[in-house]
This record gives structure tokens, C-alpha cells and sequence, in this order.
């Protein structure tokens, strides 16, 4: 059995946040999203020339449980339907190389001269003058704040600090 699309779409992204937040502990549907060809699956063919293409989501669990052509998920799941009307869903960011305790000193830092050399001179004479354990502490902590207010989830870091 197949579902058209909802006659009332969400129109705000609070009100799909409003949405997505009051069915998550069930699961839920998103309908008519926008999913890009290269992170999903390679079977569904493109809507136009930029590689993303309209589909339903079934999310269980907090992970996608299903993707169909959008409107041919059977609405006797069990789960709510959210309209997404054609917003793009992306996965989230996942850094696997960063270095958060050398971040947020570019205000501090002297200039370099736009090479390697010039940046870890740079780095070594900031880490000699304001390096404490303190420091590196709270550049660390905002360094994971960003990190997860603009969409990474996971992140994988290496420590030089010493």
C-alpha cells in the first residue's frame, strides 16, 4: 500500500524539529526527503542531474531502519508519518582526524607565514606562552560544543599537548 504525501506538510524547520522530537522515542517516517545518491543506497536513480532523489526514511531506534521511493512506504507501520516536504537529509558528520587541543588560538597565535614550518613555529610559541592544563581544557570543551552544534556526532582526535 502505498501513501501520498501529507496533506499537511511541516513548513518551519521548528515545526519539523516539533515534529521529529515528539515521535522519536516511537520511531517515525519522514516522508518526501531528498537523499543524496552518493551516501545512500546506489539502486535508487536520481530525480535530476544532481545526484539526489526523493524518498521515505523509516527511523527506529535513532538509525534509518528502511529508505523507499518517496510515497511507497506502507502507512500501517505502526509508525507517525512526518511530511519533510523535499527537505535534503544528510547523515550526520562524522571529523576522524582533528586536533581540538590546538584549536581557537588563531586570536592569540602570531601570524605565520603560510607554510607547515610557519604554522607549528606558530603553534609552539602560542602552547610555550598560554598553554595550562586549564587552557587546553576549555579550548577542548567549546572545540566539542562546535563540533556537535553544527552536526558532527562523532569525532575522533588526537592530543599533542604536553
Amino acid at each position: 500500500m502505498t501513501v501520498p504525501p501529507s496533506p499537511n506538510p511541516v513548513l518551519t524547520q521548528s515545526e519539523l524539529r516539533g515534529a521529529l522530537q515528539a515521535t522519536s522515542d516511537k520511531g517515525f517516517i519522514l516522508r518526501n526527503v531528498r537523499l543524496q545518491q552518493a551516501v545512500t543506497v546506489p539502486d535508487f536513480k536520481p530525480d535530476a542531474t544532481d545526484g539526489f532523489f526523493r524518498a521515505d526514511v523509516a527511523i527506529a531506534s535513532g538509525r534509518i531502519d528502511a529508505i523507499a521511493p518517496a510515497g511507497s512506504m506502507a502507512s500501517d507501520t505502526g509508525l507517525a508519518a512526518v511530511e519533510a516536504g523535499s527537505r535534503v537529509l544528510i547523515p550526520n558528520f562524522v571529523d576522524c582526524h582533528t586536533h581540538i587541543d590546538k584549536g581557537h588560538v588563531l586570536q592569540r597565535a602570531a601570524p605565520s607565514d603560510g607554510t607547515f614550518a610557519g604554522a607549528a613555529a606558530s603553534m609552539r610559541a602560542d602552547r610555550a606562552a598560554h598553554w595550562t592544563a586549564e587552557d587546553v581544557a576549555r579550548r577542548m570543551d567549546f572545540a566539542l560544543r562546535c563540533a556537535f552544534h553544527h552536526g558532527t556526532r562523532a569525532l575522533r582526535t588526537h592530543i599533542d599537548s604536553h
